[in-house]
This record gives C-alpha cells, structure tokens and sequence, in this order.
C-alpha cells in the first residue's frame, strides 16, 4: 500500500502535573491518508520524571485517547492501547489507526484533543491536535480547494444525498462510461454524459432522452411538455394546440383512431328492428365476419346478412370541433338491378340510432350503369369472401360536426338492398377516425 505523508508539526507544550512523576514535553504529530481512505495519525514524544530525567528506556503499554475539544459529545470518542512502544532516552514514536481492530474512523469535522495515559493514569493537560500544513488548503467554513488543479474521486456525495459519479447505467445499477447527478441509491438514472459531444437522460437503466450538436432524440416518451410562448403542446390524450400573440389552435386534421381490422376493434353487427335495414336497434347481434380478401385487401368485416348495420362508438378526448370518417366500403353481387339498393353510413350519439344522421349515401344503379359494376371488367375489380360476381369496391370519407362538447360518437355503416338477405352483401376495409 502506497501512502502519502504530510510534513509534521511540532507541538511543545509543559505538564502542569502528572502522576507517576511521568512529563510529556514534546509531541510530533502527522496525519497519512492511505488510497484505500485508511487514516492514521503518527505521534511522537518525550517521556520524563517530574525531576526532568527522561523517563528509564525500555517498553511500555500505553493508551491514547481522543476527546471532543468543547466535550461535546463527552467522553473518549476514540483510543488505542500499544503494546511494547520503545523509550529510548524518554523519546518514543508510534503510529495509530494502523491496528485493523480499532481504525481510526473519526470524521475530523470537530476540534479534537488528546490524552496519553499509562496504566490507570492520564497526563494533564491533554494534546490539541492541530492541522497537518497541506490540510490548510481546507480554508474555513467553505471546505474550499484554492487550487486551480483537478479533485479526483471515485464517487461524490452530498448531504441531501445527490451522488456524482462515473458511468452512464447499465445492469444491476452499474456506472460506467459518463458522470452523473441522482439520487442516493438510485444508480440507474440520472443525467449522463456517456461520450464526448452527448448528454443523455435515464429512468431505469433506459436512455429517454438524448442530446447532441446537432439533434435531440426522444425514446418511448408519451408525454412532451409545453414548448414555450409561441409553441406547440402535445398532451398524453393525443391532443395537440399552440399558442401565438392573438391565440389559436391546431387547426390541421389529425389522425386520432385507426381499426386495422387486426381484430374485431369494438366493431358489432346489429340486426333491424322495426325497419329493414338494423340502424335503429341498440342490442346487437354479434360480431359481424372477420373476413380475409387476400393480397392488398387483408383484412374485412363483413356482416351475415346484408340488413345487419355495423356499429362502433368512438370515443377521442380533446379539444376539437370537427371529426372525418375514413374508410372502404365493398359491394358484392348484383347491386343496382331495380334501381333501390343503396349503400350509406352516418354518425349518431347513441347505440339505438334515435339521433342518427345519414352522412355519405350511393345508389346501386348508378353503378350499374356506369358499366362499373356486375361484369368481369368492372373498374376497381377485386374478388372477395367466395363471392360468384366481380365485386366492387370505393374509398369513403364523410364528416360532421361535434355534438356539444362530447368526446364520444357513434359511426353506422350499412345497406339498404331489394334482393333478399343473402344475394347482395357488403363488407368494409380498415376506418380511420380524423379529428380537427
């Protein structure tokens, strides 16, 4: 072990009595700091008869004792008994802290004192512990290093527990690569400096946020704060506004909901009650085909009988006024023969239809004559669900404007058909629900 010793400061002080006839007069004393932060404290003196003749050479047992200057706390606060310490002419030296059994484990943050004590008697008046020279660069209250040079550690910790130290985190809370500010115990995030050129933020062991000259990236953050005056807030609910010197909103349509059709999405099939087509019933009839039209179609839902109405009840948080409807809408068989089947969808509050507004409508017969559906060269073809005739299908998009200050509507998407239950049917592709 490699220690550094600091020059010694010579203390002489006189004995007003001592038992025993013994008179300590002159004390040596030096603090060495180890690497490992082992303290030990080198102490030399002189021991005589009260006569002044130094004491007989030989070995003797003695015990040093530490106290609190203003005794507070009172008491011994530290002591070492040595064994077999050497007086030749009086004088002898010896080392404390270095015995593994009592390290000197004080905080030197107080005034201390002294006493050194043969068998059962102590010598009077006890040793002041003064500064080592280079320990005066430790200058008053501050605890302030004067020099322009670099302080090393490990790990810095403060009272209240905020910790620097290296590393950004990795596994079992390990620090490694960067520096850090945290909370005590909490090695796993912090802010980091894990490269030159890059801070980061972690929660976790998880990198959030990182920043560099040139860009600053977020990971899986939900949430983004308000930006400032003139900035635009993003909020957990999806909603978007900005403020400008006369106010406004974010006035552009936003993409707020999609059903893929992965699943069912909320989506149910509703039968009629009391009309031919199920627009007015609120109890459903069970969920409608999850239908596969194959390459670049994926995915459909496609009700058991054609006077089934699908229904779903969005609900999008926020402020907005407006909401658009999105999606595609399949027609199978012979649409447009006597001129009355008609495709519609439309927007209402409640399950049962009571306040339920037709907002997009087409007529079969215009398709059929248009030369656009019932043949094999019908535009926008596709075959779909085993179906015998060449099928047709049209994007959609229909609007309306909020009900109140409502979060939630309902979207119908139906047929009204003149050939029976089964012989003319439809389907629709993914729905997208915008919001502005």
């Amino acid at each position: 072990m490699i220690s550094t010793k600091h020059n010694p400061i010579t203390l002489l002080f006189i004995s007003a009595g001592f038992k025993k006839s013994l008179l300590m007069i002159l004390a040596i004393l030096g603090i060495n700091f180890l690497m490992n932060a082992q303290a030990t404290l080198s102490v030399q003196g002189i021991l005589k008869k009260s006569n002044g003749v130094a004491l007989e050479d030989g070995t003797y047992t003695i015990r040093f004792n530490i106290y609190a200057v203003d005794g507070t706390p009172s008491g011994v606060l530290w002591y070492e008994i040595i064994d077999d310490v050497e007086l030749n002419g009086g004088i002898y030296s010896v080392v404390l802290g270095n015995n593994p059994g009592t390290p000197l484990n004080l905080a030197f943050d107080q005034d201390y004192e002294m006493g050194v004590q043969i068998g059962s008697q102590e010598m009077t008046p006890k040793i002041r512990l003064t500064s080592a020279p280079y320990a005066l660069a430790l200058r008053g209250s501050s605890n302030q290093f004067p020099s322009a040079g670099q302080v090393l550690a490990d790990e810095i910790k403060v009272a209240d527990g905020i910790i620097a130290s290296g590393g950004a985190p990795g596994v079992n809370n390990a620090n490694k690569n960067g520096y850090t500010f945290h909370n005590g115990g909490d090695n796993d995030g912090g802010l980091f400096s894990t490269a030159d050129g890059e801070v980061s933020v972690y929660v976790n062991s998880s990198e959030k946020m990182e920043v560099k000259d040139a860009k600053t990236t977020f990971t899986n953050v939900v949430e983004a704060p308000s930006m400032g005056t003139n900035g635009v807030n993003l909020y957990n609910d999806g909603t978007i506004n900005y403020s400008t010197t006369n106010g406004g909103s974010f006035s552009a349509w936003r993409l707020a909901d999609v059903d893929d059709l992965g699943s069912h999405d909320g989506w149910q099939s509703y039968s009629p009650s009391g009309q031919n087509t199920g627009w007015n019933n609120a109890s459903p009839a069970g969920d409608p085909c999850l239908c596969n039209g194959g390459t670049f179609v994926g995915n459909i839902l496609q009700p058991s009988v054609n006077n089934q109405v699908l229904k779903k009840m969005f609900n999008i948080p926020g402020s907005w006024s407006q909401m658009k409807v999105k999606f595609r809408y399949y027609f199978f068989d012979s649409w447009g023969w006597g001129g009355g089947d008609m495709a519609f969808a439309g927007f209402a509050n409640n399950a049962s239809g009571s306040t339920f507004k037709v907002a997009w409508s087409y007529l079969g017969n215009w398709l059929q004559s248009n030369g656009n559906f019932n043949n094999t060269t019908a535009v926008n073809a596709v075959q779909i669900g085993g179906q015998g005739d060449a099928d047709y299908y049209m994007d959609v998009e229909m609007s309306a404007r909020r009900d109140g200050s409502s979060s939630s509507f309902w979207v119908f998407i139906g047929s009204a058909l003149d050939e029976g239950t089964t012989n003319e049917t439809y389907a629709v592709g993914p729905i997208e629900v915008w919001v502005r």
